[in-house]
């Protein structure tokens, strides 16, 4: 999606430790933002217009919160910044040991089972084939990476555990946030519920609701158009991080 916006904004758009090329170890939510807001220090890239999908979203209000200087605005993307946003398999995800077991068999459908699944769309009736394709992801997912499941597997309990433990913090911040915030959820998202959005809303001073229909978790994906015009009328002069 980045490519709708680069003619038009400068895009920062790193991978979050754990993941891709960074070489680091995955981090917490606190982590993640601190490292978001030394990235964007470094690059002497803020105040940003702060774009974070799903567990990304705690990091990002923990970026307002702490470094508002950085940061003109949010974009929070199916984000998981509220309790209701988890549900009783996210808090078995980050048990030990059950935890372990069901991350690697999670990986494993999310990274290769579900995407060739979601292949076979042309199958479903035409009435169901939208919503069947957008509940489920692609190979781009773990961002085409294959192979390294341990890797994935060791980011992945990291980042479950932390949002777990690390929840309080961000619902502490989301009541201080004072820049101007959009909350997009798609209409069919079974990750985190357009329920968990409306709360999130309901937290922020002034924060508007898009809810983006025909789209499910990945909204990026599912509606490139209206999620680049959401990025582009929060603020045209400034940088655009994701």
């Amino acid at each position: 999606m980045t490519d709708l916006l680069v003619d038009e904004f400068r895009v920062v758009a790193p991978d979050r430790a754990g993941y891709g090329p960074t070489g680091s170890e995955a981090q917490g939510v606190v982590g993640n933002a601190e490292m978001a807001g030394a990235l964007l220090d470094q690059l002497d890239a803020g105040p940003a217009v702060v774009v974070a999908h799903s567990w990304a979203g705690g990091a990002a209000v923990l970026l307002a919160d702490r470094r508002p200087d950085l940061v003109r605005s949010l974009v929070l993307v199916g984000a998981a910044c509220t309790p209701d946003s988890l549900d009783g398999f996210d808090r078995l995800l980050g048990l030990r040991a059950i935890g372990d077991v069901l991350t690697v068999g999670g990986l494993l459908a999310l990274g290769e089972v579900l995407p060739r699944v979601r292949k076979l769309s042309h199958r479903v009736p035409v009435r169901y084939r939208d919503q069947f394709r957008a509940a489920l992801p692609d190979q781009g997912v773990l961002g085409g990476e294959r192979g390294s499941l341990g890797r994935h597997r060791r980011t992945f309990l990291t980042e479950q555990r932390a949002l777990i433990d690390e929840m309080p913090l961000v619902v502490g911040a989301l009541a201080r946030i004072r820049v101007p915030t959009v909350v997009v959820v798609g209409a069919w998202d079974l990750v985190v519920r357009p329920e968990a959005g409306r709360t999130l809303v309901r937290s922020v001073v002034g924060a508007e609701l898009v809810v983006v229909e025909r789209s499910g978790h990945f909204v990026a994906r599912d509606a490139p158009g209206v999620l680049s015009g959401l990025i582009m009328a929060t603020g045209r002069d400034d940088s655009v991080s994701q």
